[in-house]
């Protein structure tokens, strides 16, 4: 009777063994994959990071070449820094790319631009082009300490 019960016990013990041991085989798993999926985030927010980056870098150099309107750019590089880096986009810290990036920044664009009327239209460009005017050396230095600060992390 004695052998039957130690036989029955240690057939549990068993079965218990067998649970714990596939319970830590797929907890080990699930850690893989966790692991997995947090390196491919990682990867793919570092590659964001990157593009956000390089984009800056190409619209900076393209507006000090003159290939690219101040008020393109500085609308561009403003949004893409907000999301490169937060704490960069600061309008104490590039006041010309923020204060160009302030008045365009309301401004239609595209299809809706294109529904307004040509007095308006004419309006708002010409606000835009003396905005331009008056800070376009602000700007483009805003944007050269921008590109040597970014290149240094680059």
């Amino acid at each position: 009777m004695w052998y039957v019960l130690f036989g029955l016990g240690v057939l549990v013990v068993a079965g218990l063994a067998f649970y714990l041991g596939q319970i830590l085989f797929q907890l080990r798993a699930q850690q893989r994959r966790q692991q997995q999926a947090l390196l491919v985030h990682l990867q793919k927010q570092a590659e964001h990071q990157q593009y956000l980056l390089d984009s800056i870098l190409l619209i900076g150099k393209a507006t000090l070449e003159q290939q690219c309107e101040l008020s393109e750019a500085a609308l561009r590089i403003w949004v893409l820094l907000e999301n490169l880096q937060p704490d960069l986009a600061q309008s104490s810290r590039w006041p010309g790319l923020f204060a160009m990036y302030d008045c365009v920044k309301a401004m239609p664009t595209h299809e809706a631009r294109k529904e307004l009327d040509k007095k308006e239209l004419r309006r708002q460009d010409h606000l835009r082009q003396q905005t331009e005017i008056q800070l376009k050396e602000s700007i483009e230095t805003d944007i050269r300490g921008l590109l040597e600060l970014l290149q240094q992390r680059h």
